[in-house]
């Protein structure tokens, strides 16, 4: 098993050193190239997710990103010192078109998150929100 950690300021500037370190984590395991894209566009949305929403772009509240190999999965874990989030219903895994039309935007990041990796879960107290994503090598059929 091996992890990175890493720990940046909440400002949106910061996550693509999170995409790069999830690219190079995904290439230096073995995932495969379209494994990687989806790896690198959750991990982007999850991080963006927590600046915005969780520490609300306070550059002084960090944001968390810890990444562990184990054996044919990457699991990541995305750590915010916000607020909390509301309970997210995963097994609704389409964005309604009434809603986009009402300009109803929020949430489709999670959405999105969710149908690019094999495992999402959102984990949430009033001292802040762990997002946990996990990622198999090839995609579960």
């Amino acid at each position: 098993m091996h992890r990175v950690t890493l720990s940046i300021p909440s400002d949106p500037a910061f996550e693509r050193v999170v995409r790069a370190s999830a690219a190079e984590l995904g290439e230096t395991f073995g995932f495969d190239p379209e494994r990687i894209e989806d790896l690198k566009l959750a991990v982007s949305e999850a991080v963006n997710n927590a600046i915005d929403h969780g520490s609300k772009r306070q550059s002084h509240l960090p944001v968390e990103v810890s990444f562990q190999v184990n054996g044919d999965h990457l699991e990541v874990r995305v750590t915010d010192h916000g607020g909390g989030v509301e309970r997210i219903d995963w097994s609704r895994r389409v964005v309604e078109e009434d809603n986009l039309d009402a300009g109803m935007l929020r949430g489709f990041g999670m959405y999105l998150i969710s149908s690019l990796v094999d495992h999402c879960e959102v984990s949430s107290t009033a001292e802040g929100t762990v997002m946990t994503l996990r990622i198999f090598r090839k995609p579960a059929e």
